[in-house]
C-alpha cells in the first residue's frame, strides 16, 4: 500500500521477499537508500517524492538487467507502490500471468508498452504525449526540432503594444547614443546621468514615476525597477556587455535596433528573458525551477485555450503540469503567494511583452487579474509544429 503524509512523506510497505528482490538486484541504490530498505522495521519505510523518483529510476534498471520474469514481477510491484499516481500503467499487470518465451521477448513487451505510453494523450497535460511534452520541455528553442516556432519578421507596428520590447529598444538606442561617454558604476549599474535620462524617455506607469521623485533625492538604476530589470534581462540575453566604465551594445546587434529587424531583436529579447534570465528574480518567492523549465508547455497550452477570456482560477490547472502544479503547492502553500507567483512569471511578463491581454479588478491592497486573453500577437510570433 502507499500513503502520503502531510508533510509529503510517501509510506511504502515492501513484503520480506520485495525487500530482499529490490537489494539483490537493484545495484544503483546508493547505501543511504539501502540501509533504510534492509533495516526497514515491518518492511515500512518513508521517502520523500525525490526518494521514490530515484529508487523507481532503479527498479527500472533492475528490470532491464534482471534474467528472470519472476524478479521482473516482483520489481514491478515495488514499483506500482511507489507511484501515486493511479493513471500510471502497471508494469507488473502488463506481466502478470503471461508466458514469454525468453528474456528478451519480455523486454520487447515491455519497451512496446513504454513507447505506447509515451505516444499516447494524456489528458491531465493537455492531451498530449509525453513525448510531446518532453520535446516542449527539453529541446533547446533555437533547435529545429523544438514544436513552438517564434516568428522573427514581425513589423515594429506589430509590437508596438509590446511594452517591455519598446522600452528595451529606448534603453539600447540610448546606450549607443551615449557610447562615448561613461555609463556604468563600479559594480556594473548604470551610473546616474543615464539613469536620469532613461527616467524621461521610458514608458512608466505615472504612479511609479511620481513615487520615485518623490523618495528619491538622486535616482539610481535599483530606484527604477522597470530599467533594473530591462538591464539584467539585456544582458542575460549577450545583447549588452560591460567595458571599463561603460556598458555597450554589442557590435553585432547594433542592426536590430532598426525598424526592419525589430522582430529579430523582439525575439532575441524574448528568449533572453524566458530562458536565460531567472524568472524567480520577480517575486523573491521560492526558486520553483519548474515553472522556467516548463515553460514552453504554458505557453502551448496558452495558445490552445486563451482564444476567449480565461478565467484566473483556471490558468493553474490548464497553463501547468501536474507535477509542476503539486510542486508549488508544496512549497507555496499559501493560495495568494500561488497566484502571485504565477502573475510575476508567466502572465505579466506576457502582457508586458504584448502577447496577453489582463483585465483586473481594484482590490484593497492591489490590482488582482480576473482574466487573460492572447492578444492578436500571440499567434503572429508563436507557432507550433510538431
Amino acid at each position: 500500500m502507499i500513503q502520503i503524509n502531510p508533510n509529503n512523506m510517501v509510506k511504502v510497505e515492501l513484503t520480506p521477499k520485495e525487500q530482499k528482490t529490490v537489494l539483490t538486484h537493484c545495484q544503483n541504490i546508493d547505501r543511504d537508500m539501502y540501509d533504510r530498505i534492509q533495516n526497514a522495521h515491518n518492511g515500512v519505510i518513508h521517502l520523500l517524492i525525490e526518494d521514490c523518483h530515484f529508487l523507481k529510476g532503479c527498479i527500472q534498471a533492475g528490470i532491464q538487467t534482471a534474467t528472470k520474469p519472476k524478479v521482473q514481477n516482483i520489481l514491478g510491484n515495488v514499483f506500482n507502490k511507489l507511484s501515486p499516481n493511479p493513471a500510471t500503467k502497471s508494469i507488473a499487470e502488463e506481466i502478470e500471468g503471461q508466458d514469454f518465451d525468453n528474456i528478451d521477448a519480455l523486454n520487447d513487451h515491455l519497451q512496446g508498452m513504454m513507447t505506447n505510453h509515451n505516444s499516447s494523450p494524456d489528458p491531465d497535460m493537455g492531451g498530449l504525449s509525453p513525448d510531446q511534452v518532453n520535446r516542449l520541455i527539453y529541446i533547446k528553442w533555437d533547435d529545429n526540432n523544438f514544436p513552438l516556432k517564434f516568428n522573427k519578421k514581425l513589423k515594429l507596428s506589430d509590437i508596438k503594444d509590446a511594452t517591455f520590447f519598446t522600452n528595451a529598444r529606448i534603453f539600447l538606442k540610448t546606450l549607443i547614443e551615449m557610447e562615448k561617454e561613461p555609463t556604468a558604476t563600479a559594480t556594473g549599474n548604470l551610473n546616474r546621468k543615464i539613469v536620469k535620462i532613461l527616467f524621461d524617455k521610458l514608458i512608466l506607469d505615472e504612479d511609479d514615476r511620481i513615487s520615485t521623485l518623490k523618495y528619491n533625492k538622486v535616482i539610481n538604476e535599483d530606484d527604477v525597477f522597470r530599467l533594473h530589470l530591462i538591464r539584467i534581462v539585456c544582458e542575460s540575453a549577450g545583447i549588452i556587455h560591460k567595458r571599463k566604465n561603460k556598458i555597450l551594445v554589442v557590435k553585432k546587434y547594433q542592426d536590430l535596433l532598426s525598424e526592419e529587424k525589430a522582430g529579430e531583436l523582439y525575439h532575441l529579447i524574448f528568449n533572453g528573458y524566458f530562458t536565460k534570465f531567472n524568472i524567480g528574480y520577480m517575486d523573491r518567492l521560492a526558486e520553483l525551477e519548474c515553472i522556467q523549465e516548463t515553460i514552453g508547455y504554458s505557453f502551448y497550452r496558452l495558445g490552445e485555450i486563451a482564444d476567449r477570456w480565461v478565467g484566473r482560477e483556471e490558468l493553474e490547472e490548464k497553463i501547468l503540469l501536474p507535477t509542476v502544479r503539486k510542486e508549488i503547492r508544496k512549497d507555496l502553500s499559501d493560495e495568494l503567494r500561488v497566484e502571485l507567483v504565477l502573475d510575476s512569471r508567466i502572465i505579466r511578463p506576457l502582457e508586458e511583452f504584448g502577447l496577453l491581454k489582463c483585465k483586473y479588478r481594484e482590490t484593497k491592497w492591489r490590482l488582482k487579474i480576473e482574466k487573460v486573453k492572447k492578444s492578436k500577437l500571440f499567434d503572429r510570433f508563436i507557432g507550433i509544429e510538431w
